[in-house]
């Protein structure tokens, strides 16, 4: 964040903290999803945003763009076959009832990341500054705590819910989207990818 955080002030905000949302997994009504070839054919919703949608289509599937508050009803009516959220959206939002499948993919990370305009800012003290900024980070680490906690729960309730819980090695994804990740560099920047990939990648050495 200290690399990322300059964005924000470039946009007219202040950085707060980072909020866990939580690594997104795969679902579907079909077929286990072991590895990559399994995921073509699927039809999979995914939200309005640029790298999940190309990291889905490098993987074949047919990716279509559903509004969340429809998503249970696609998926009951077989409008779609699955769909890519966190575990305790998973849970909570009930997709276990109209899915067969979950696939511990982890093939992306989601957060909230609260931020406040720099015009508010500046009409703060620096106390209330201060305040914010703590409270803020505080909530974070709570939220991650739980979401982290919870997961290896939310496995097991899914299962007894009913759902065939499978494991991909991610490795043979990451294998199998390089076309996606070129338009994504094309998106956002070569060197800022990479450099974001590289904290990626000490990341998971540790």
């Amino acid at each position: 964040m200290q690399w990322f955080a300059p964005q924000f002030e470039k946009a007219g905000l202040v950085y707060l903290a980072n909020w866990e949302y939580g690594f997104r997994n795969l679902t579907n009504s079909r077929r286990p999803v072991l590895n990559p070839e399994d995921v073509k054919g699927l039809k999979v919703r995914v939200p309005p945003e640029f790298h999940l949608q190309v990291l889905f289509e490098a993987l074949g599937a047919v990716v279509t763009q559903i509004a969340y508050p429809e998503v249970y009803m696609a998926l009951a009516q077989r409008v779609v076959d699955g769909q890519e959220n966190p575990l305790n959206t998973i849970w909570y939002a009930k997709f276990y009832e109209v899915q067969k499948h979950v696939a511990l993919t982890r093939h992306a990370y989601s957060c909230f990341i609260p931020v406040v305009s720099t015009k508010t800012w500046a009409k703060l003290n620096q106390e209330q500054k201060q305040i914010l900024k703590e409270e803020a980070k505080q909530a974070g680490d709570w939220v991650r705590k739980v979401l982290v906690d919870e997961d290896t729960e939310l496995i097991g309730k899914l299962e007894k819910a009913g759902l065939q819980v499978t494991r991909p090695d991610p490795r043979l994804f990451r294998a199998a989207i390089v076309s996606a990740n070129e338009k994504i560099y094309k998106r956002y920047g070569e060197d800022n990818v990479k450099t974001f990939l590289k904290f990626v990648e000490d990341a998971r050495k540790k």
